[in-house]
C-alpha cells in the first residue's frame, strides 16, 4: 500500500501534535508555514519543508490545515481544487457559509473531508456517546458539558478575528458533542461574558454558555471558560442524564467517575493522545478503510450550531435552527 502523503499547513502548537500523530500512523508529511516555522518543525521531527501552498499541495493525498479559522476556507478550497482530501482543525470555517461552501466543494469533486474534532476521541466521551446509542442509561433527557483551558491573548475577545472569539472556538468542542450525544440542533440560546476588546487585557477570562434544544426534546447546557493565564490547567467534564441513569466525569477528579443505576467504570484519559487516535482514523480511512467516527455533516453542523450561539449571546435572543439533510 502506498504511503499515505499529508500537507500539513501551519506550524503552531496543534500542527506539532497533528505532525507527531501523522508519524506515528505511518505517514509521510511535508509542512508548510507562512510565518517561517516550517522548517525548524520539520526537522524536529523528521518531516519535510516546502516553500508554498501550491508545493505543499502538489503529490498530496491530504492536506491536514493547522492555521488560524480566518484562512481555512481559502486553504480547503485550493486544496479541493486540487483533489486533495482535507482534515481541518475545527472549526472548519469563519462562517457557516464559508463551511456551507467548502461541504459542498468536497462533495462534488468527491473529496474526503474530516473535521479534526479532537475532543470525540477522548476515551470518557467515546464511551459516553456508546452509554447512550445502545440505551445504557434510557433515552437521554439532559446534559451538561464543560470546558476550561488556557488560550493565548489573540484568540480570548468575544469577536477575535483570529478564532472568532470563545462561542464560536473552544465552544465547539462541547456543541459538537452535545449535537453526537443527542442529535440535531433546532434552538440555541446563548450567553457571553468577559472581555470584548480584541486582544484581551492580560489575565482577562471569557466564558460563553449556551443552551441547546435538541430535535429530539433533550436539553443540553455547554459552558465553555478561556483565561489568558495558564492557571488553572485544562479541565473537562460532563453530566448527561437520561430516563434510566446518570453518567458523569470530571477530569479533576477521574476516579469519581458515577453512573448512577447502571456500571461504574474509569472515564479517565488514561492511554495514547487523543491526536494519534484521530490521525490514525483519518489515516485509515484515506487509504479505503472505515469511515472515522465524523464527517464532513458533523463538521458542518457544529458551524451553523455555533455561529448560532454567537448570533444569540450578540442579540440577546434565542436562534432557531432547521435540521438539515446530510451534506
Amino acid at each position: 500500500m502506498r504511503q499515505l502523503e499529508v500537507a500539513l499547513i501551519g506550524a503552531g502548537l496543534i500542527a506539532r501534535l497533528h505532525l507527531d500523530a501523522w508519524i506515528g500512523a505511518g505517514a509521510a508529511v511535508r509542512v508548510y508555514s507562512d510565518d517561517g516555522r516550517a522548517a525548524d518543525m520539520a526537522r524536529e521531527f523528521g518531516a519535510r519543508a516546502v516553500d508554498s501552498l501550491a508545493e505543499a499541495l502538489d503529490g498530496a493525498n491530504v492536506v491536514d490545515i493547522c492555521t488560524p479559522t480566518d484562512s481555512h476556507h481559502e486553504i480547503a478550497m485550493a486544496a479541493i481544487a486540487a483533489g486533495v482530501g482535507v482534515v481541518c482543525e475545527k472549526p472548519l470555517a469563519a462562517t457557516a457559509e464559508e463551511a456551507e461552501e467548502i461541504v459542498a466543494a468536497a462533495a462534488r469533486a468527491g473529496v474526503r473531508l474530516y473535521p479534526a474534532h479532537d475532543v470525540r476521541f477522548a476515551p470518557p466521551y467515546a464511551r459516553l456517546h456508546e452509554l447512550v446509542a445502545t440505551g445504557g442509561i434510557g433515552e437521554g433527557a439532559v446534559g451538561r458539558f464543560f470546558f476550561s483551558a488556557y488560550h493565548p491573548r489573540p484568540w480570548t475577545g468575544h469577536k477575535s478575528a483570529r478564532s472568532g472569539g470563545i462561542l464560536t472556538d473552544q465552544m465547539l468542542h462541547g456543541v459538537d458533542l452535545a449535537y453526537w450525544i443527542f442529535g440535531d440542533v433546532v434552538r440555541v440560546h446563548a450567553y457571553y461574558q468577559g472581555e470584548i476588546a480584541t486582544p484581551a487585557p492580560e489575565g482577562a477570562v471569557a466564558t460563553g454558555t449556551a443552551v441547546l434544544t435538541h430535535a429530539s426534546g433533550a436539553l443540553s447546557q455547554v459552558i465553555s471558560r478561556w483565561t489568558a493565564t495558564p492557571k488553572p490547567p485544562v479541565r473537562v467534564s460532563f453530566h448527561v442524564s437520561g430516563t434510566g441513569g446518570t453518567v458523569s466525569y470530571d477530569s479533576e477528579w477521574p476516579q469519581e467517575v458515577r453512573i448512577a443505576d447502571g456500571e461504574a467504570g474509569n472515564f479517565g484519559y488514561a492511554g495514547e493522545s487523543v491526536f494519534v487516535t484521530e490521525m490514525r482514523e483519518f489515516a485509515q480511512a484515506f487509504a479505503g478503510g472505515p469511515e472515522p467516527r465524523l464527517g464532513a455533516r458533523d463538521a458542518l453542523a457544529a458551524v451553523r450550531i455555533t455561529q448560532a450561539a454567537a448570533e444569540s449571546a450578540w442579540t440577546g435572543r434565542a436562534v432557531e435552527l432547521s435540521v438539515k439533510g446530510a451534506a
